[in-house]
């Protein structure tokens, strides 16, 4: 598998990056929220110190929550403050749509989000941009055309909350966010059995073996779960886990993640 190293930590080498969502509507809830985390992370640095590899990677910032988003100057505003609070980790701009599982309320900003974008990759302040892979090519290869000329990553992702696909349709999938840009590739799913989730997992493993960029494949909801900690197991890079609050079915409790990880 092809790796990919975002300040200090790789992607793709074997270790599960884990994520951590940072939600709120207003300034105060964001920064609230972001203190939370940043205070859970330092003491999880501490209990697990002996294990560098378990540490939170990055911070996913959920802007599909923060009412102000259309203004772009407080926009900026609220990503320094971010930035500052997690300068050594890597910071993820997301703007999930409802389509896809985001925040209901897209009066935020019309149906126009790239000064939105715009002003996120060109700020200087953040590493990653998440990309989905439903908002049409034209879009999807203008923002990662853009996020990559001022050295910003791209995780691109696909949500679907009614099924697991079949195999074929992953790989077709993975195979066009490749090809579009995505130097992540992420795919989440919802199981209806036990067996759906095992499919995933196998899944994962095989692509990895064949070489694909970091991918990870997730399996929603309660039936799902082991596909967010056998990560070494499957080869995914990145998992989620929550501090305070979750942002998707089936997101565990850091600290536990953390410690499931760890007895892998």
């Amino acid at each position: 598998m092809t790796e990919l190293t975002v300040k200090g930590f790789t992607f793709g080498n074997g270790t599960p990056r884990i994520c951590v969502p940072l939600i709120g509507r207003t300034d105060e809830e964001i920064l609230k929220h972001a203190n939370v985390i940043r205070e859970e992370i330092d003491r999880l640095d501490e209990k697990y110190s002996d294990n560098p590899e378990l540490r939170v990677a990055v911070i996913e910032w959920r802007t599909d929550y923060y009412e102000k988003l259309a203004d772009l100057e407080a926009l900026t505003n609220i990503l320094r403050q971010i930035r500052e609070l997690f300068s050594d980790r890597i910071l993820l701009f997301t703007f999930r749509s409802e389509e896809q599982g985001g925040e209901f309320r897209h009066d935020r900003v019309g149906s126009n989000l790239e000064p939105v974008i715009k002003t996120a990759i060109t700020s200087q302040l953040i590493d990653m941009l998440d990309v989905e892979f439903t908002c049409g090519n034209y879009k999807i290869v203008r923002a990662t055309t853009g996020a990559h000329k001022m050295g910003v990553k791209v995780i691109m992702s696909y949500h679907d909350f009614q099924r697991t696909p079949h195999d074929e349709e992953i790989v077709d999938k993975l195979r066009d966010m490749d090809i579009l840009g995505g130097d992540i590739l992420k795919i989440a799913v919802m199981p209806r059995t036990e067996f759906d989730t095992r499919r995933i997992m196998e899944l994962n493993a095989r692509l990895v073996a064949e070489s694909f960029k970091p991918i990870v494949l997730i399996s929603m909801s309660d039936l799902g779960v082991a596909s967010r900690f056998k990560c070494k197991e499957t080869g995914a890079c990145l998992t989620f886990g929550t501090i305070g609050t979750e942002s998707a079915p089936g997101q565990i409790e850091v600290d536990d993640l953390i410690a499931l990880l760890k007895n892998q």
